[in-house]
């Protein structure tokens, strides 16, 4: 059952604002799923931001729900929205809560907290390689981030070394292994590292960019890969496991495209707080 209204609430700012800025949240649509197992019933609103710019390199995200409440006098937690709660180009996201019981007539008052998310190379949260093609086998972020690693892997020359040559295959395994590209632990062996590269066998299509990920806290939040148009070839993406990441592209990668790599920099988040109040429930 769902039931449009609208409601407008300022934004509060958080302490790392310098400066006051209107940003206003509409609540255009209430959607409650009642099912025979209570624990999956819930509320979900729809919120739309005015007041800041949002695109493909500005995004939104909710960081928490500190706090929610109904007139039946019950506290919702929040749930995690059918596509998880990731990075948002739209101005429109989704606060999933549980379901307050049928006595209650309206929401009293939701209070949380989104990351507003705005890269550059200035703060951080872009860093860009040009021609990576000559990056192969190297963690991109190495100057950069410590606690991150992104390693564009040259699946297809390694697959031609080991049919190839194995001693030659072996040895340059052996190397990527010792020079760090991976992170500690990862491949106690030559044979496990091995493994891990032919696991990407099948893995994306011929147009794709191979990549071995270590992202403990989830700081990347996009790849995107242009050509020398400046024309966005990302196609898709796939990833396997906590490690393997596979870029679909438009066509084949060539010398003189680059990767802009969007990152979670203390400089390129900012985060607002909100107040809804008194959303009547369908």
């Amino acid at each position: 059952m769902t039931k449009k209204i609208l409601v407008c609430i300022a934004f509060g700012l958080c302490a790392k604002f310098a400066a006051a800025q209107e940003i206003n949240l509409f609540i255009k649509d209430v959607k409650e799923e009642r099912r025979l197992d209570t624990d999956d019933s819930y509320v979900e609103l729809t919120a739309l931001i005015q007041g800041i710019k949002i695109d493909d390199l500005n995004q939104i995200k909710i960081k928490s729900i500190t706090n929610a409440s109904a007139d039946d006098g019950n506290t919702l937690q929040k749930k995690e929205s059918f596509f998880g709660d990731d990075y948002s180009s739209d101005n429109e996201f989704k606060i999933k809560l549980e379901a307050p019981t049928r006595k209650a007539t309206r929401l009293v008052n939701i209070d949380g907290v989104i990351k507003y998310f705005s890269p550059t190379e200035t703060n951080g949260g872009k860093v860009i390689i040009n021609n990576p093609l000559e990056s192969y086998n190297k963690n991109l972020l190495s100057k950069k981030y410590k606690d991150v690693k992104l390693t564009l892997v040259d699946k297809e020359a390694l697959d031609k070394l080991k049919e190839k040559d194995e001693k030659e295959y072996q040895k340059k395994v052996d190397e990527l292994k010792e020079s760090g590209v991976l992170g500690e632990g990862m491949a106690e062996t030559v044979d496990a590292f091995k493994q891990f590269f032919e696991g990407f066998g099948g893995f994306g299509d011929e147009n794709a960019l191979s990549f071995y990920l270590e992202d403990p806290k989830e700081k990347i939040v996009d790849i995107l890969i242009f050509n020398d148009k400046g024309e966005k070839m990302n196609y898709g993406r796939s990833q396997y496991g906590e490690h393997k990441l596979s870029i679909s592209l438009k066509e084949a990668a060539q010398p003189n495209w680059k990767i802009e790599i969007l990152i979670e920099s203390d400089g390129a988040l900012k985060e607002h707080t909100f107040k809804v109040t008194n959303v009547i429930l369908p």
